[in-house]
């Protein structure tokens, strides 16, 4: 059975499981009529059906009666009061999508039970513009597939063996705040130096979205394109040469290894 034949309920009605809602339905994936949301917020819940056209379901037990592809977009610390009230409602016709960082097929499975098939998967915030990297894994290969359906429509998917999944949440599920944390600091720096807020604004997004572009257009490595940007002698080579001098690199390391243990200890292993 394809997506077109599943009714998919969304739990969680935050930004992530919005942005997922709305790539399936721009893409036409899905329509409206097949999709019901739950959040224990529900006026988050209420506003988005509102918005998409699609069914505000009361609780997540009714939302699980109605749908067989639940969508779990819920904060890992949630798990638990939400599982106990999935657990006796779940049953083999469902499959459950879970994106919830560091929570294992195992850990899941315990918290929801077995009766379900589950998938686990890693979106990050370029879903809010079909722009996604989603890594996936499961307890079925045809479980896989029809995520892989659902995650087209808000970027590019990637299976990945689970073992991975905490490192691949640390560099890719994270990732989009470390590009942001750097566009911060160039606005920033234009704004010290006098320009005007909306120069500002423009000079760090636009040349992110240069470098971005370039990298995915061609075939050179980013520590190509790296190179051809830094003349000797250049600004650029100053720039690069005060980074590595205050080991940026290492800097960046300790936080992807700290984001990877955090996503461990979410699941208290």
């Amino acid at each position: 059975m394809g997506l077109r034949e599943k009714k998919l309920g969304l739990i969680g009605a935050g930004n992530m499981g919005s942005a997922i809602l709305e790539g399936l339905l721009s893409k036409r994936l899905m329509t409206p009529a097949s999709i019901s949301v739950f959040d224990k917020m529900t006026e988050k819940a209420d506003e988005l059906a509102r918005r998409l056209g699609v069914d505000p379901a009361s609780s997540n037990a009714e939302l699980v009666q109605k749908c067989d592809l639940i969508l779990l977009a819920i904060k890992p610390q949630d798990l638990a009061t939400v599982s106990a009230e999935l657990r006796s409602v779940l049953s083999t016709r469902h499959t459950v999508l879970s994106i919830l960082a560091g929570m294992t097929l195992a850990k899941l499975a315990e918290f929801l039970g077995r009766q379900a098939v589950l998938v686990r998967a890693m979106p990050n915030l370029g879903a809010r513009v079909g722009a996604s990297l989603t890594a996936l894994d499961g307890t079925q290969a045809e479980a896989i597939a029809l995520a892989e359906e659902v995650f087209s429509g808000c970027g590019k998917t990637l299976r990945l063996e689970e073992k991975h999944f905490d490192d691949f949440t640390a560099l890719a599920g994270s990732g989009p705040a470390y590009f942001f944390l750097l566009m911060e600091s160039i606005e920033k720096k234009a704004l010290e130096k006098g320009f005007n807020a909306d120069a500002a604004r423009l000079t760090a997004l636009q040349t992110a979205l240069g470098a971005a572009l370039t990298a995915l257009s061609g075939t050179e490595s980013p520590a190509d394109l790296r190179k051809m940007v830094t003349s000797k002698g250049g600004t650029t080579e100053a720039a690069l040469e005060t980074l590595e001098k205050n080991k940026v690199r290492d800097v960046f390391s300790a936080a992807y290894d700290a984001a990877a243990d955090r996503g461990r200890a979410l699941r208290g292993g």
